[in-house]
C-alpha cells in the first residue's frame, strides 16, 4: 500500500500540474501570427502594450500612493521603466542594425533620446526616494510621468505602424525570420531576469497568457512564476495581472 507520505506528494503534484501547467482558462487563447512579417509588428505591438499598461497602473496608484509600501511600489515604478531602457536598448544593438541596411529607423532612434531622458529623470528620483522616504512626493513623480506620456506614446505608435508587414517586405521571410531570432538572443543576454520577464508576465493579459510573450511555455508556467518573480514578489502586487 502506498504511504500517506507517497499519496499526499501525489495529491500536491497533481493539483500543481492542474492549476499551473495545465491551467483551464475561461478565455479563449488569441491566434498568433504565422507570417513572419506580421508576427514581428505583432509582437511589438504586444510589448508596447504592457508599457501602456504599465504607464497608466503608476499613474492612477499615483493618486493615492501606498506610503506604507513605499518601497515595493517605486520597486514596481522602476521595473517598468527599466524595461524600456532595455527594450529600446535591444532594438538599438540588435533589430535597428538589421532594419536599417534597407530602410530608415533614425527617427524612432531620436525618439529614443527623449524618452531615454525622461526615465532617466524618473529612475533618479525613484532611487533617491527609496533612500529617503521623505524625498518622495507622488505629485511631482506623476508630473515627470505626464511629461513623459506624450513623447513615449508616440514613439509606441510609430514604431509599430513603420513594422507593418507591407513595410517590411523590402527583407526577405528568411532575413525577417533570423533577425527576430537574432532580437530574442539579445533579449535573453542582456534582460533583468527577475524583473523584466514577472513585468511582462504581469502585464499581459488574460487572453495572450498561454501564447505570449514568445517563450516556451514551462518559462512562463513554471520559471517565471516559482524561480524569478519571487525575488521582488512585493513588485508585483501593484501589477494588472496574476504573475501564474
Amino acid at each position: 500500500m502506498p504511504s500517506n507520505l507517497t499519496w499526499g506528494l501525489t495529491l500536491v503534484l497533481g493539483v500543481f500540474s492542474a492549476v499551473y501547467l495545465y491551467p483551464a482558462r475561461k478565455v479563449t487563447p488569441m491566434a498568433v501570427p504565422t507570417d513572419p512579417y506580421e508576427a514581428m509588428q505583432y509582437n511589438m505591438r504586444n510589448t508596447h502594450e504592457t508599457y501602456r499598461l504599465g504607464f497608466r497602473t503608476i499613474i492612477r496608484h499615483l493618486d493615492k500612493p501606498p506610503m506604507d509600501d513605499l518601497d515595493n511600489f517605486l520597486g514596481y515604478v522602476r521595473a517598468w521603466a527599466n524595461s524600456i531602457v532595455e527594450h529600446h536598448d535591444s532594438e538599438e544593438e540588435s533589430l535597428f542594425l538589421f532594419l536599417n541596411t534597407k530602410l530608415d529607423f533614425s527617427e524612432e532612434i531620436a525618439q529614443h533620446v527623449v524618452v531615454a531622458n525622461g526615465l532617466t529623470e524618473i529612475l533618479k528620483y525613484v532611487d533617491e526616494s527609496v533612500a529617503n522616504h521623505a524625498v518622495f512626493d507622488a505629485a511631482k513623480l506623476k508630473n515627470m510621468m505626464e511629461t513623459l506620456e506624450g513623447p513615449l506614446f508616440e514613439h509606441l505608435d510609430q514604431e509599430v505602424e513603420d513594422l507593418a508587414p507591407a513595410k517590411m517586405k523590402v527583407f526577405t521571410t528568411e532575413e525577417i525570420s533570423k533577425a527576430g531570432k537574432d532580437l530574442m538572443v539579445y533579449i535573453r543576454a542582456h534582460s533583468d531576469k527577475y524583473t523584466t520577464l514577472p513585468y511582462l508576465r504581469t502585464h499581459t493579459p488574460p487572453e495572450l497568457k498561454e501564447v505570449w510573450p514568445p517563450f516556451p511555455w514551462f518559462v512562463k508556467r513554471v520559471v517565471v512564476p516559482w524561480f524569478l518573480a519571487p525575488k521582488h514578489a512585493g513588485y508585483w502586487k501593484y501589477a494588472p495581472y496574476s504573475v501564474y
